[in-house]
Order: structure tokens, then sequence, then C-alpha cells
């Protein structure tokens, strides 16, 4: 069944997929196709459940079909999918993101990660009025910045290659955007001095600093890598947790800065669904789970414990993590044997896995059981 699933997909999508991780392209083997979700469990098209730790790519950190998410959805959606047009959700779901992160007094919501670094790099280069953007290897910020060519690609966590290209060509760079916590070369925390390091140099040389929070928003603390780090960046893009499952983004920053967007400014961005009220009931759903008392020990502390039993060097900031392999070769062995017997990994070593609130004492002693000796 699936292999004809395969081949009707590889018909008439690109690649079979929507987004090429998903084809475990590296991994080597027909994807794993979806079937339900709840809780911690995926279930594919044949009947198999699997203890996910893919979570939407950390977008589900309550689990999957929470309840009080679905409710805040389905009330949302009776009362219509979009509008196109303010709605008083969006003020509340903009203003509870802004008391979570200080560095923050205007949002513009969107719809995806993509465009909300496409909207914080237009108007950080219009702010400082200069067009370069530096970037860091192995950081992931969107398709888009992928195919931007007027970016100087750095090394991560490197203060000293940072400092010498700002010395020598700041008249030139207009905004240094970064991963707090690289999450797409596996997971990455900085070097002590490396976050500090870029907020000073910004500071010296009028840049503006934008953290890519779409991963790490609301998922290592409340308030972010800016809480957990206790730095403040200029503009800040966030994602996949502020919808809880549903498709929504965002990005904010400074008064000074986001009043550049139309429209009070001459920045244009706009979007037909951007503010969807389904999506951002889910989102305002979420972070009230997230808000309660205890939420982050608790899903740090379920983290380690599995990262600790698995017996694999691995690499951890708060319910984000990875394990490190020695080769390609050993990577797929790992995610084959766990993936038969009912364990989801990302399917590529260089991708975050997480923890939700769903995953249960049980799912982690089972995940440690049958992994802990490979």
């Amino acid at each position: 069944m699936v292999m004809n699933l395969w081949q009707q997909a590889n018909k008439y999508l690109v690649g079979g997929v929507n987004s090429p991780v998903r084809a475990f392209g590296p991994v080597g083997g027909n994807p794993v196709f979806i079937a339900k979700a709840k809780g911690s469990k995926v279930w594919d098209v044949e009947g198999q459940q699997y203890i996910d730790y893919v979570g939407s790519w950390g977008a589900l950190i309550a689990g999957h079909a929470h309840p009080k998410i679905i409710a805040a959805a389905s009330a949302a959606l009776k009362k219509g999918s979009s509008f196109g047009a303010p709605t008083e959700a969006e003020t509340e779901l903009a203003q509870e993101i802004c008391q979570a992160f200080p560095s923050i007094q205007k949002v513009r919501l969107v719809s995806s990660g993509t465009e909300a670094v496409m909207g914080a790099i237009n108007v950080a280069r219009v702010y400082s009025g200069r067009k370069q953007v530096i970037t860091f290897k192995g950081c992931y910020h969107g398709w888009i910045l992928s195919a931007d060519t007027n970016k100087k690609i750095l090394p991560y966590n490197d203060l000293e290659a940072v400092s010498k290209v700002i010395k020598k060509e700041h008249k030139q760079i207009g905004a240094i955007i970064v991963e707090p916590v690289a999450g797409n070369m596996g997971v990455k925390a900085p070097k002590p001095e490396f976050l500090k390091g870029l907020r000073r140099l910004a500071d010296r040389f009028k840049i503006v600093l934008i953290f890519d929070e779409i991963i790490t928003g609301f998922r290592i603390a409340y308030g972010g890598a800016q809480e957990y780090f206790g730095i403040k960046a200029d503009l800040t893009c966030l994602g996949k947790v502020i919808g809880g499952g549903f498709p929504i983004a965002a990005y904010g920053g400074k008064k000074e800065v986001m009043d550049l967007v139309a429209p009070k400014g001459s920045v244009y961005q706009a979007g037909t669904l951007s503010g969807n009220p389904v999506a951002v009931a889910a989102g305002l759903a979420t972070l009230k789970i997230l808000s309660s008392k205890g939420v982050y020990v608790k899903l740090e502390e379920r983290t380690k414990e599995l990262c600790l039993g698995m017996k694999k060097p691995f690499s951890q900031i708060g319910s984000m993590f990875s394990f490190v392999f020695g080769s390609e070769n050993e990577f797929r062995r790992f995610f084959w044997k766990l993936l038969r017997q009912g364990i989801y990994f990302a399917p590529s070593a260089s991708e975050a896995n997480f923890i939700s609130l769903a995953h249960s004492d049980r799912d982690i002693k089972e995940t440690i059981k049958k992994g802990g000796a490979l």
C-alpha cells in the first residue's frame, strides 16, 4: 500500500512531497504516510503506531490533537475560516508575544517561517540603509534566504570571524540573522560569548540583530532563547509553537523598526491568510497551556532522561535534541531499526528532534529499551 501511495505521490507531487526532508532523502526507503495522530503517537496508513519525536518539526509542543487546542480551533472555525480583515484575537496573540519577549514591541503576523524571515530582513535593510546580511553556515532561515545573493555566510559560533568581516565591511552590512540555537545541523548550542558578542557588534556598528526563533520561540523557554540566554534581539522571527500545529508565524521587534512596515511605513508586506482566525485561536490555546508553572522544567527533564538513556553522544537544549553519529551509514541503521520498532525520529541527522508534553514516562522507557543498545 505504501509503495503505491509513494508512486502516486511522485506522479503528481515534486519528488513525492511538499517539503524535501519528508522524502527521507539521505536515509533511503519510502517515507511514512501518516493517517492520524494523538498525543505522542502517530499512525501510518497501514495502522502501524509510532512514538513521534518529530512533532511536526517542533510545532506540536503540547502533542498531537490536544483537546484544548482542537476545541479552540473548532470553535473559531465554526465562525468562519478566514476573513481577510482584523479580528480581536489577532491583537490578543500579538499582546501575548510582546509580553513573552520584552524585545518585541510590535508584531506582524504572517503564515510561514520563511515569510517571517523575509519580512524581518526587508525591514532591517530599510532601517539600516544597507543591503548585505550576515548569516551562518548550518542555520536555516527558510528557502527565500537560501536564494538571496546579497548575504555573507560565516561559521556558526565563530565570533572572531564575524568581528573581522564587520570591521572591514560594516558600511554594507545591514543585518545579522542567526538561529540562537542551531537546529538544522543537529542541535548546536551557542558558545557562551557568541550571542553576547553579536549583540555588542550590532550595537557598535548599528546593525540590526535578528534572532530566528522559529524553532526556539516558546520551545526552550516561554520567552524563547532570549529568555534562556538573557539577550535581546532587535527583530525576532517566530513560528511553529505559536500556531499549535496550524500555519502561522510572526516577526516583530522595536517599535521604530516595525513602524517602517506598511501601512504605517513604506516596507510593503501583505498576506491573504495572515492572522488566520483558526490558527490564531490554536496559538492562543497553546500559549495558555505553556504558561502553566513547571511546564519547561518538565519538558527539559524528560528530554534529558531520554538522551542519557539512549547512551549515545547527544546535544540538548530544553526539549530539543539530536544524537551524534560517526557516519551516514550509522545514522541510517539507527533510524530504520527504530522506525521498524515504532519509534519515529527525524529522518535526517541534521534535523532536531522534540519532546512534547504528551510524551509519557512509558514512552521514554520504551524508546530507551528499543534504542539504548544501538
